[in-house]
């Protein structure tokens, strides 16, 4: 697994460990335990053996389980591994071999078939998993310790001396005839029987295999496997190097009643190997004289029915306590390491202990199911070919299931979805092969990697920059986008603002912020097609923002009609200057000049509810809508302000700007085209009061002279936003009544409010 970043040692301060107890120090035991301490848990194993050196085992390594170990640090090459290249088979009766080469399996998966002592493997995870070097604490491992009994609700194991050990979690990979299976609800009932099927295991020397011409001949290039076939089909003597090519590793299946004996004694085992191996050809009962005695190994082989569950409470097995394999598809050993690189995924550093049988129940989910299938195909692979043929299986095609697969990927990806269903809040969005998004919609407002976290170091405030002016309603009403929008009077002289939001240290955006400059159209009303309700508010048929990520985040959280643009913003004490362009074409204009606290007559604001607005999507090859529907955002019902300073602009609130902003400020102001200063001395609205503003007013700035203007360059200067900018340039200007900066700390962008009508 990944290392979390923790020494060697707990963590003194961050997430929390879990005590973890593996019963049982095989290659599963172990694999869990060095997946579980680089995730930054404690770990101790408890294994009954004294670890006498492991005689004559091989191990086929699939390509997903040599990546899985890849992943741990651990190179099978480094330790004696073997490519598997090539196989070859001898069927019954058959005139000369058949060959199938691996050379075009290195295109199709991530990772090589290797070919692998146990022992070799065992003790480079058992290194590992102890080492004081590494990510995560040294695992502890206690040998010559066997559990008696388990207590899976309270993770608890008993040992033969009756001291009890326990942890928030227990891990069975005590084997096939596991204690810790007893555990399971019913788990007593699940006792595993002799298949019918026993094994030979033994290791000639390669060199000895090479040295004798009749044997030679049997070997293909390094890395070969060889197979021979006898009459019936459970008969099998698999035969593949290990050790560097060194060491011939074997197995030999066969009817269980061939090698009943009570005499067990090598001398009587080599006997039985040469009286069982008849049945091949010369060369192949050559190798069989070329057995040492004292490697020989006979393994009657068990099965066990697919279990119901793999977990209890607290505790889970894992490996052969799960599911013993029948040896023919070398699978074992790689579901056994996948089971444990399921749990390390799973249990990632600050795993709640009370979130361990909830956890143990996603890793039933991830890996009874194909564990169960592989074990299955294993079954059916033990049997003749007729038999195989009649169940409809091909080993060659079954590979496309059991090696297109990694652990890890799919683990994490199940633990992604239900660490998502705990949070029905949270939002989807394009891209949506990544999970969610960061974005003020997400509970917490952001989302941080695959768990979700809340921030609490970020102080995000607004300041808002609004110019609101009399215009013309017959011009205004052209931009509605249906006929279920209106004015809510029938005066041609409305109200409508441009209103410059910079939005600063959001959680969403890491710290940062942009700007967003809007147009909202007051006295507006929609009245619904289906249900004839009406809503009031300020229409909003533009937006311009300056950081993609919020263009986004608008279009598709808010429904807004957000385009993109640069918005620069100058400022001294007393004077603000917005400008908006597209590359080098400045288009749009904002200034506010003698900005001080004075507070003049203030006029009633515009009688809405919120911001109205129209989403539109059109349909992926073709210009019919997927979406086309109203959006409402009502306003807070609160604003926090804080007295402003004449330092930077760095606070603001709710990004819905003027509509709800007490106004307290206007003038008359002579039109000018399109651009419009205040400050006539005549207006029949100004205010000639130089006393200090109530408190109120410590909630804004005021602007004396504010203008805005939008200036239409040719087309090829402004390609994208032309004929935007061409309508608004052409707004009626008849009146200021406002030009206010207010500062306001606490609040952000956040959309939630924002809902479709209909």
């Amino acid at each position: 697994m990944k290392p979390n970043g923790t020494a060697n040692g707990a963590p003194a301060f961050g997430p929390k460990p879990l005590k973890v107890v593996i019963v049982g120090a095989g290659i599963g035991g172990l694999t869990a335990a060095l997946g579980l301490r680089q995730a930054g848990h404690e770990v101790t194993l408890l294994d009954s053996s004294k670890f006498s050196q492991e005689i004559g085992a091989g191990l086929a390594i699939a390509p997903y389980s040599n990546g899985a170990l890849k992943r741990l640090g651990i190179d099978l090459e480094t330790i004696g591994g073997n490519e598997n290249t090539n196989t070859y088979i001898w069927p019954p009766f058959a005139p000369q071999k058949i060959a199938i080469s691996f050379d075009e399996d290195k295109k199709r998966w991530q990772h090589r078939r290797v070919m692998v002592h146990r022992a070799h493997l065992h003790t480079a995870l058992r290194e590992k998993a102890l080492s004081e070097d590494g990510a995560g604490k040294p695992c502890t491992l206690r040998l010559s310790s066997r559990v008696v009994s388990v207590d899976a609700e309270n993770g608890e194991v008993v040992l033969e001396s009756g001291e009890k050990v326990t942890g928030d979690m227990v891990l069975g990979a005590d084997g096939v005839r596991s204690e810790c299976r007893k555990a399971l609800e019913g788990g007593r009932g699940y006792v595993p029987f002799e298949s019918g099927i026993s094994a030979f295991r033994f290791t000639v020397p390669m060199q000895a295999i090479r040295d004798d011409p009749v044997t030679a001949a049997l070997l293909g290039p390094e890395g070969t496997l060889l197979a021979a076939l006898a009459v019936g089909g459970i008969k099998r003597l698999i035969c593949y190097p290990i050790v560097n090519n060194t060491l011939m590793n074997f197995v030999f299946t066969h009817a269980s009643a061939e090698s009943k004996a009570d005499d067990q004694s090598p001398e009587n085992l080599k006997s039985l190997v040469l009286q069982v191996g008849s049945a091949f050809t010369p060369a192949f009962q050559a190798i069989l004289q070329k057995v040492q005695n004292d490697t020989i190994r006979l393994w009657p082989l068990f099965d066990l029915p697919a279990l119901p569950t793999w977990v209890n409470g607290k505790m889970a097995v894992l490996g052969d306590a799960a599911h013993p394999f029948m040896p023919h598809r070398a699978e074992g050993a790689s579901q056994a390491i996948e089971d444990a690189v399921s749990l390390a995924t799973i249990f990632y550093l600050g795993t709640p202990a009370d979130a361990v049988p909830e956890r143990l129940a996603l890793y039933d989910r991830c890996r009874r199911e194909r564990a169960s299938k592989i074990q299955e195909a294993s079954r059916i692979f033990s049997q003749s070919m007729e038999y195989q043929a009649k169940k409809g299986f091909n080993p060659h095609v079954f590979d496309n299931y059991s090696f297109s697969h990694d652990e890890h990927h799919h683990s994490l990806q199940q633990l992604r979805l239900l660490l998502k269903s705990k949070h029905p809040k949270i939002r989807m969005r394009m891209p949506m092969s990544f999970g969610p998004a960061a974005g003020p919609c997400q509970p917490g407002n952001t989302i941080h990697g695959v768990f979700g976290s809340k921030p609490s170091d970020f102080s995000p405030s607004q300041v808002v920059h609004t110019i609101r002016f009399a215009t013309s309603k017959t011009y205004l009403q052209n931009y509605f986008p249906t006929p279920a929008f209106s004015f809510t009077k029938a005066d041609t002289m409305v109200q409508a603002s441009l209103v410059c939001t910079s939005f600063r240290d959001l959680a969403w955006l890491g710290g940062e912020g942009y700007e967003r400059v809007g147009l909202h159209i007051h006295g507006v009303q929609y009245k619904s097609p289906t249900t004839g309700d009406v809503i009031k508010g300020s229409f909003v048929p533009v937006l311009f923002e300056n950081s993609l990520d919020s263009i986004v985040t608008g279009r598709e959280e808010r429904g807004a009609p957000v385009m993109g643009c640069e918005i620069d913003i100058a400022e001294s004490s007393d004077k603000k200057e917005i400008a908006l362009r597209w590359k080098d074409t400045v288009f749009a204009q904002m200034q506010f000049n003698n900005i001080s606290t004075k507070k003049t007559v203030s006029i009633p604001k515009p009688e809405d509810d919120g911001l109205l607005m129209f989403r539109f999507i059109p349909a992926v090859g073709g210009g019919k809508p997927d979406a086309a529907y109203a959006v409402f955002e009502p306003h807070p019902e609160t604003r926090t302000a804080k007295k402003p300073t004449d330092g930077p602009a760095t606070n603001g609130t709710n990004g819905h700007g003027n509509g709800h902003s007490k106004p307290s400020l206007s003038e008359v102001a002579r039109e000018n085209g399109h651009s419009v200063t205040i400050g006539d001395s005549d207006s029949a609205f100004s205010s000639s009061s130089d006393s200090e503003s109530d408190d109120d007013s410590k909630k804004a700035k005021y602007a004396a002279q504010a203008s805005f203007e939008f200036t239409l360059p040719k087309w090829q200067a402004l390609p994208t936003l032309h004929h935007v900018v061409k309508n608004l340039a052409g707004v009626p200007i008849y009146e200021v009544l406002e030009a206010k900066v207010e500062e306001v700390n606490g609040e952000t962008d956040e959309f939630t409010l924002a809902r479709r009508v209909d």
